[in-house]
């Protein structure tokens, strides 16, 4: 390096140091801004308490007592969550025990193991998952509380004040099919025993 490159790369130095915005371009440093970087709950680590990020969360340890917002939540096969947690996406292959939120798809991998509360848009489930929750896929319309026509409303609020319970509309909506399939039978009998 000559004298001038010297001399240049010093004074470059100086007028950095001068002007906040040029030092912040020329700055081999990254810039760390709170709430748009991702946290990492390592192997060993075992946490307690709130964390919100705009980005991802990524869990290898534990995290008990959380209560956690990122845009994706993802815990490795060793981690564990104990809490509530409201993301735009999970991806679980270890524990999950509390109340998860998610406005986009919650994968289960064959590890998993979730026991408490799922509320999704979409729900992917791999071979060996083990489910201990009430689970509840809502659409869209249906999580940001979108206005239904005043016919759909009635008619939801007469099955909710229906004095058939819901278990019998459940064995009803079972039976009804068999019990078609077993009069169309007949009536091909009928008809069959008419002409021959």
């Amino acid at each position: 390096m000559s004298l001038s490159e010297s001399s240049l790369s010093s004074s470059s130095g100086q007028a950095a140091k001068s002007d906040p915005a040029r030092a912040k371009s020329n700055s081999p440093v990254r810039l760390l801004r709170a709430g748009n970087e991702d946290i990492t709950i390592g192997e060993n680590s075992v946490l307690e308490g709130s964390f919100e990020t705009q980005g991802s969360m990524f869990v290898d340890g534990a995290a008990v007592n959380a209560d956690l917002n990122a845009a994706q939540l993802s815990i490795g096969a060793t981690g564990r969550v104990e809490g509530q947690a409201s993301v735009l996406r999970a991806e679980i292959a270890g524990a999950f025990e509390g109340v998860l939120e998610c406005s986009g798809e919650v994968i289960l991998r064959s590890s998993s193991r979730i026991a408490g509360e799922v509320r999704c848009a979409k729900l992917v489930t791999h071979r060996g998952a083990v489910i201990d929750a009430q689970v509840r896929v809502v659409s869209d319309g249906e999580e940001q509380g979108e206005e239904k026509s005043p016919y759909a409303v009635a008619i939801v609020q007469n099955a909710r004040a229906s004095s058939v319970r819901p278990w019998t509309r459940r064995n009803i909506r079972r039976v009804l099919p068999v019990m078609g399939g077993a009069a169309l039978s007949l009536c091909f009998v009928a008809v069959g025993a008419m002409i021959f």
